[in-house]
């Protein structure tokens, strides 16, 4: 199954969406779309949204919120996630770096 479908039977799943037609369906996709795109310019990398990861888990937060029309309070109530995300982000980065300085690769 394409990451995308994945993404959007999860999150009809979490918004208990029932119903399957084409409309709801493009309209959870762009949301899907915009919000891998919004972490991507947040973080400054290219997510795999992959289960269980903190990227996945804001992804289908910030949905929700946008499905409720509330993205503008998003922000705000994962202040802290947001944060850990993009320090995570940037660690990780660090250690790529500080191993390629070294040249240990590892």
């Amino acid at each position: 199954m394409a990451l995308i479908d994945d993404l959007l039977q999860e999150l009809k799943d979490k918004l208990q969406v029932t119903w399957n037609d084409d409309s709801t369906n493009r309209q959870l996709t762009r949301m899907l779309n915009r919000g891998q795109k919004y972490f991507n310019e947040l973080c400054g990398t290219e997510f795999t949204f992959e289960d269980s990861s903190p990227e996945r888990e804001l992804l289908m937060e910030r949905c929700r919120y946008d499905w409720n029309n509330a993205l503008s309070d998003f922000e705000d109530n994962f202040r802290k996630e947001l944060g850990r995300l993009i320090l995570k982000v940037a660690a990780d980065d660090f250690e790529v770096g500080e191993e390629d300085a070294t040249g240990t690769g590892t």
